[in-house]
């Protein structure tokens, strides 16, 4: 039988599996993975499965906003196209029917391989080998060329053991759990600091404010070594950043030409205060995303604390934003325990390093952004992150 969840509700079994897209998420963080593609295919309507790492989408996506959405995805490893979500049972029997007549409802020429996915360990009396063996044989009765090397089509699938669910689709994406962002660490780059946020992080900040890859430009408003840059350059987005030293400028650059040495990303000596003088006048009302990592080590803007930092740059932010701009803005925060799986909750208390949460909520309201959820992630023993994201208020 199907079983899925809509925001913590059972949804009906039905007879036939069909369960519209499934998104395979990465494990490092679920519930931020969940947010970032929820913000690159903003057409999709998300319903939590069972599973902590799987995500039915729902709605007119087409296959070119889907691989677009993968590519650049740092939270998820593949879509499964059209997917059967199969809960287990010791008869495996109908999820082969079901299979069979998925194949026929949703052909695709050329050779073909399956592709197998873990989450959560291994399933409790499955062999995902017996799985792929049996599915072969089925691919090879309707005609299908297995490739195993390089095919040009995968049937993927995935076993959940967290909830006991398989989920199968011609799969979209490498599968791979890391697709190398975690290679471009801070610390392999020419020019770093101990503060640098992991790429992975760093990804999916720019894709959960920026959303789709055509939708506008990303703005990096203190770029210091240029980890934000990094990562939108090489999503192929539209890139600036903006920062007050020029050593800082320098080392983003060296690290950038490192990365990418033919990127158009524009690095820009400036003052994130005062945008509009910094910007192309070109860029302006379309930028979609800005990220934002504080500096709190090193005092950049003079005279202003930290507080009236955050809002001096929101307000400036918000006279060269695009209607539809999100930001994402990063602070460090005490220790508060792991929470990869949920957002943050509304009533949680929590102290940051830098501030007091109240009056960081007050700027974002007063200078024109919505704050629409809240995450935590957990660095160290004597650190956390707290990762905020907020679109734009529209003007009257």
């Amino acid at each position: 039988m199907y079983i899925g969840i809509r925001i913590g509700q059972e949804v009906e079994a039905q007879a036939l599996t069909m369960a519209s897209h499934v998104a395979s998420l990465r494990g490092w963080h679920p519930a931020l993975a969940r947010a970032e593609i929820a913000a690159l295919l903003p057409q999709a309507e998300l319903l939590r499965l069972e599973s902590r790492r799987l995500v039915q989408l729902n709605g007119e996506i087409s296959i070119e906003q889907m691989q677009s959405a993968v590519e650049c995805s740092s939270g998820c490893q593949a879509l499964l196209w059209d997917a059967i979500v199969w809960k287990h049972e010791e008869d495996s029997t109908a999820f082969y029917q079901h299979l069979d007549t998925y194949l026929e409802t949703y052909p695709r020429t050329g050779s073909v391989a399956v592709r197998s996915m873990k989450h959560e360990g291994k399933m409790t009396g499955v062999s995902s080998r017996e799985y792929a063996r049996t599915i072969g044989g089925i691919l090879s009765s309707q005609g299908y060329p297995i490739d195993l090397e390089s095919p040009e089509h995968r049937l993927g699938m995935v076993f959940d053991a967290s909830a006991g669910i398989i989920a199968c689709g011609w799969m979209i994406g490498s599968g791979d759990d890391s697709d190398g962002i975690v290679a471009r660490r801070a610390t392999d780059r020419p020019f770093f600091k101990p503060v640098s946020l992991d790429p992975r992080l760093a990804r999916l900040a720019v894709n959960l404010a920026s959303g789709p890859r055509d939708s506008g430009a990303t703005l990096d408003l203190m770029t210091g070594t240029g980890g934000f840059v990094l990562e939108a350059a090489l999503s192929h987005r539209e890139t600036y950043g903006v920062d007050l030293e020029p050593f800082m400028i320098e080392g983003a650059q060296k690290n950038l030409d490192w990365a990418m040495p033919a990127s158009e990303a524009k690095l820009l000596l400036g003052d994130a205060t005062q945008l509009p003088d910094v910007i192309p006048s070109n860029a302006h009302q379309r930028i979609a995303g800005f990220v934002l990592d504080p500096p709190y080590g090193r005092n950049s803007q003079g005279s202003l604390d930290h507080a009236e930092l955050i809002e001096a740059v929101l307000l400036s932010s918000r006279k060269i934003a695009s209607q539809k701009a999100g930001l994402v803005l990063i602070l460090p925060m005490h220790p508060f325990g792991e929470f990869p799986d949920e957002p943050l909750k509304k009533e949680a208390e929590f102290e940051l390093l830098h501030g007091d949460w109240s009056e960081i909520e007050e700027t974002f309201s007063r200078t024109g952004w919505r704050i629409n959820n809240r995450w935590v992630e957990h660095v160290h023993a004597s650190l956390g992150r707290l990762i905020l994201h907020a679109t734009i208020v529209p003007q009257d």
